[in-house]
């Protein structure tokens, strides 16, 4: 080798060692001032999977009360029922996430489709679970009046479609505490996808990319449901149709989700700021303005502790994603478990319906999602990386 050449060797490691080094200062530094979200999302490493895990866990744990003709504890203190907590939960990440992924690969076929592979497999497998095993199961009408009726065809259709609400089986769960439903938890899921196709018209004009206008529309959307506003004087919940003020609620959530990600180079992911957000949501329970404060406190703890929680929290999701599965069996498998038992306490409820549910979304995840995910780099493959260059000063010559 050339002494030329050695001494460039020397100054590449030379300089690569020194961003190395800055890197790691700048991580302290951020970490003793509240780090900044742009810093964390240099690390693709994060505790979204156990959010999301949690949040349909929230989901299922309240619908453990619903089904079972049991008022939930905590709405009688907050107003909130855990899976309103636990939808606000997935609103929060998904708006953060999918502003991302459009930043990323601004371009609407790629978007469509990753958007599609995540929702549309996984949904059609469950419904069809539903219509052709739970269904039959549980049906008071002999099989050939259910297989003949209209309504069981066409709820595999408008389901199939993301057309989730009001979805009824005939003769299906009519004699439970909670009766005529197969599964309330699925309306949430065309907000969802318009949401999606709000942020894929936002990003298409530029919007996501200017934080100002971002802030104007996630206070309009609060505001909303705020005592500012006639819709939040209608009642919140739902577990088979939702309702407006609700949808208002999730599509707010998204917009700050997508807001956050926008002022990443200059929002801090403080502790201090979460508890201080967290404690004005509480001290305005049981009033008007717990909507707004909630979805607000919800949609900055999300983020707080997917960036700051202990990376060794990870082990809970290592069997795979499994939240989307859990959220789209849990109710079925709940009205299974009511229309066996009746109206049983809740928590044995949740003891006997959360490993069953589990061990469907581990069979959901391994034999539909993560398959029809692994399409993704086929029809909407991740534009290269740009190769990082190291530039180095020109070698000293002896004289």
């Amino acid at each position: 080798m050339s002494r030329a050449a050695g001494v460039l060797w020397k100054d590449s490691r030379v300089l690569t060692r020194l961003h190395e080094l800055r890197r790691r200062s700048a991580r302290s530094e951020g970490d003793a001032s509240g780090a900044r979200l742009e810093h964390r999302l240099r690390d693709r490493r994060n505790n979204f999977d156990v959010l999301r895990l949690l949040a349909a866990s929230f989901v299922l744990f309240s619908h453990s009360y619903a089904l079972t003709a049991h008022r939930e504890p905590f709405a009688d203190v907050s107003g909130w029922t855990f899976g309103e907590i636990g939808v606000v939960m997935f609103f929060a990440m998904s708006g953060f996430l999918i502003a991302k992924s459009w930043t990323e690969q601004p371009r609407l076929l790629p978007f469509a489709v990753k958007r599609g592979l995540r929702l549309i497999p996984a949904l059609v497998v469950a419904v069809c679970v539903t219509v052709f095993v739970v269904g039959p199961i549980f049906t008071v009408l002999p099989l050939s009046s259910y297989f003949t009726d209209p309504t069981t065809w066409i709820y595999l259709v408008r389901c199939s479609f993301l057309i989730t609400f009001f979805g009824k089986l005939p003769g299906v769960f009519l004699t439970n505490p909670y009766p005529d439903a197969v599964n309330g938890s699925l309306w949430t899921l065309p907000v969802e996808a318009c949401c999606y196709a709000m942020a894929a018209v936002l990003g298409s004009l530029g919007v996501l990319r200017r934080s100002q206008l971002l802030f104007v529309l996630a206070v309009l959307l609060v505001l909303f449901v705020t005592p500012l506003s006639s819709i939040s004087l209608a009642p919140a919940g739902g577990t088979t149709s939702g309702n407006f003020p609700l949808v208002m609620m999730l599509v707010a959530t998204f917009v700050l989700g997508s807001l956050a990600y926008s002022v990443r180079a200059r929002l801090h992911l403080s502790w201090l700021i979460g508890a201080a957000l967290m404690a004005l949501w509480i001290l305005t329970w049981g009033g008007g303005w717990a909507r707004a404060t909630g979805i607000v406190a919800v949609a900055f703890a999300v983020l707080v502790l997917a960036f700051r929680t202990p990376a060794s929290l990870r082990r809970l999701t290592a069997p795979g994603d499994l939240s989307y599965g859990i959220y789209v069996y849990a109710f079925p498998v709940q009205q299974s478990v009511a229309a066996i038992w009746g109206a049983i306490d809740p928590l044995l409820m949740m003891a006997i319906a959360f490993p069953v549910t589990y061990g469907l979304a581990f069979l959901s995840w391994r034999l539909v999602e993560r398959p029809a995910l692994g399409l993704k780099r086929l029809v909407a493959p991740r534009p290269a990386e740009p190769a990082p260059v190291v530039r180095v000063g020109a070698p000293k010559t002896s004289p």
